[in-house]
């Protein structure tokens, strides 16, 4: 028990820090380009809600490749998970390229869905056309990030998202304020910032990779010699993880466009708190992923009966650590806001969301851990894919539709009648969970 908790903290801190990392460069973007208005943070708001997309969408092939990443590490097969990694970068990059001609062709239509006014639409639409250039560079960092993680060494994934962080904040104060003689470029500043940031996170990511000789070091040829079989076995166990992702951020995307047409200022509250969601959660995120990869060497190597037990151990762990931190935050919600230069109303309306959102965080921590770490990791992508669509769009989207568009309701109704979604998903987990259906060897 102690050598389990152990590998899992190893892994499961930096995870959470990357992750804390990787909310921080959106929510710094937020609150740097807060001070120049409400206007301002709604146009990237919206732009970085094209950048959800794309990374949810990004993190279903990724993470369909880890399944097999962490379970041919379990059986040492260090030959095959290069090849995974190859599958996963040309799959990544094609994703990339889609996403970005969608930003450059279509931003007004973006906007104009977002319900975005004059204002909004003028500085967000040269805001998206330029970030989306980074959307490239995330893809293969993202992709060898994944490949990284499942062999146990989550201290590089880390170390890149520091140094983009670092070096996101700095351009940010620079190119937006207007510092050491640069003229001030306000929201065009930031996402200049962004694509340099998502450059040195690439330049990173690969220099160390190589240069230390990680297993993920290929050559290009063993990245592209992958077998048809290997090619088939991948898309049969990682397609309901893909389809899965896409479905599941194309309802988070509705979500995101229903609000915005209850009021002017939805948008702007939205922005703010799921900003701040992604940073409460980031320990749970961490703590799934990092106990999904214990769970899936396990089930690789044929430790059947471990595998159910570490997911045990850990339902245990994050329900105390999140009913704690629930506490923590309900009386932190002025600091948290303290940032943001915004009205009364919605600083109002923002502390009472908050309030449903750390609630929220307590079954949250608990469905990502299941869904994500014990039965993706575990080889029942299907089942995790049907539980995960199926409650956002039979539950969650009827829920919000109803509250927003039938009974006219106020934006944080509306908010906690979507969160059933993550009630009904709570104990449908819990019993597939109990049946051990889910410990499925995909590698042998």
């Amino acid at each position: 028990m102690t050598k389990f908790y152990k590998n899992f903290f190893l892994l499961m801190i930096p995870m959470a820090l990357k992750e804390l990392i990787a909310s921080l460069v959106n929510l710094v973007d937020t609150v740097m380009v807060g001070q120049l208005g409400e206007s301002a943070i709604a146009a990237v708001g919206i732009g970085n809600q094209v950048y959800f997309l794309y990374t949810v969408f990004l993190f279903g092939i990724c993470c369909g490749a880890s399944v097999f990443s962490s379970q041919f590490w379990g059986l040492g097969d260090v030959k095959q998970m290069r090849k995974i990694l190859g599958l996963s970068l040309h799959l990544s990059v094609i994703l990339s390229a889609i996403f970005v001609f969608a930003a450059l062709v279509f931003p007004k239509q973006i906007f104009q869905a977002f319900r975005a006014d004059a204002a909004t639409m003028e500085v967000g639409i040269t805001y998206l056309r330029i970030v989306s250039i980074g959307y490239l560079f995330t893809a293969i960092t993202t992709a060898f990030d994944f490949s990284v993680c499942s062999s146990e060494n989550a201290g590089l994934p880390f170390l890149v998202r520091v140094i983009g962080l670092v070096v996101n904040v700095v351009l940010n104060w620079i190119l937006i304020f207007g510092h050491l003689g640069v003229p001030a470029l306000g929201v065009t500043g930031a996402a200049i910032a962004t694509v340099i940031a998502r450059i040195a996170e690439f330049v990173v990511m690969l220099s160390v990779v190589y240069s230390k000789k990680m297993i993920q070091a290929a050559k290009w040829k063993e990245l592209s010699s992958i077998s048809k079989d290997l090619v088939v076995r991948f898309f049969k166990t990682s397609s309901p993880v893909i389809f899965n992702e896409m479905m599941w951020s194309l309802g988070i995307f509705l979500y995101s466009w229903v609000f915005a047409q209850i009021s002017p200022e939805a948008m702007v509250i939205i922005t703010i708190v799921q900003n701040i969601e992604r940073l409460l959660l980031v320990f749970f995120h961490g703590s799934g992923n990092a106990g999904g990869v214990l769970i899936g060497k396990a089930v690789g190597a044929g430790h059947y009966e471990d595998a159910y037990l570490y997911t045990k151990r850990l339902l245990v762990l994050l329900s105390i650590t999140s009913a704690i931190l629930s506490v923590v935050f309900i009386f932190a919600r002025p600091l948290i806001l303290m940032p943001y230069d915004v009205s009364p109303e919605v600083y109002s309306q923002c502390m009472n969301l908050l309030i449903v959102i750390i609630i929220m965080m307590n079954i949250k921590s608990l469905t990502f851990l299941l869904i994500v770490g014990a039965f993706r990791n575990g080889g029942d992508t299907k089942t995790a894919m049907q539980i995960d669509i199926s409650c956002v769009w039979l539950v969650g989207l009827p829920m919000v539709l109803l509250g927003a568009f039938v009974l006219r309701l106020p934006l944080l109704i509306c908010y906690a009648m979507m969160c059933m979604e993550e009630v009904v998903k709570i104990f449908v987990c819990i019993r597939h969970f109990l049946t051990k259906k889910w410990i499925q060897n995909v590698v042998s």
